[in-house]
């Protein structure tokens, strides 16, 4: 069994080990093409997407508290951008392209934008690369990316992990959380602490 050493930022208090659980990368770019028959019609399916996303996330923080569903909710609202979802809308019957990859193109200007204002502003692109990842795989009619059901108490070890998925962990199946990116301020961190979950990014 091969083993490497990890160094990082300490964002939520606590020691843990046990077995690492991996989650999985999240959707890549969806192809450009081919071109839609019917713009309007392929238009038409982004904001019924982002209703089904917007419903099953506000379920999420209907049963939850605190910090966890202050963070689903803020999350919910992201999804139901009017700006967000008429810059994909626009994508597609101007520049021709399939819903999802317009969705994804929508979210790269808010990603790109939110990184360059620094602080905790880039932290909450994180957040939009979630909502942009969970349109995706609706309009993709896949599952959306989250984690994995454990079947044992585990240390989850991801590239980073969506503000909604941290929201809805089990303190007594995750012993601790540990990204490749992420901050002290971000969405994950904060929920992390509230959660009593050791965190590293």
């Amino acid at each position: 069994m091969s083993s490497a050493r990890l160094s990082g930022v300490g964002v939520s208090s606590g020691r843990a080990s046990g077995p690492v659980v991996r989650v999985a990368e999240p959707l890549g770019e969806p192809p450009a093409g081919p071109a839609p028959t019917d713009p309007a019609a392929e238009a038409a399916r982004i904001r019924p997407a982002a209703d089904v996303v917007v419903a099953r996330l506000r379920e999420r923080a209907a049963a939850a508290s605190g910090d966890a569903k202050d963070v689903l909710e803020t999350t919910a609202a992201m999804a139901a951008d009017p700006a967000l979802l008429s810059q994909a809308e626009k994508a597609v019957t101007s520049d021709g392209l399939p819903a999802a990859r317009a969705v994804h193109q929508a979210a790269a200007g808010f990603i790109s934008a939110l990184e360059a204002a620094g602080g905790y502003m880039a932290e909450r692109a994180r957040d939009v690369r979630d909502v942009r990842d969970r349109l995706v795989a609706e309009l993709l009619g896949v599952a959306a990316p989250g984690v994995p059901a454990l079947a044992s108490p585990s240390v989850l070890v991801a590239r980073d992990l969506a503000p909604a998925d941290t929201a809805g962990l089990d303190p007594a199946k995750v012993l601790a959380l540990v990204t490749e990116e992420g901050g002290p301020t971000s969405h994950t961190a904060i929920l992390a602490r509230s959660l009593g979950i050791p965190a590293v990014v």
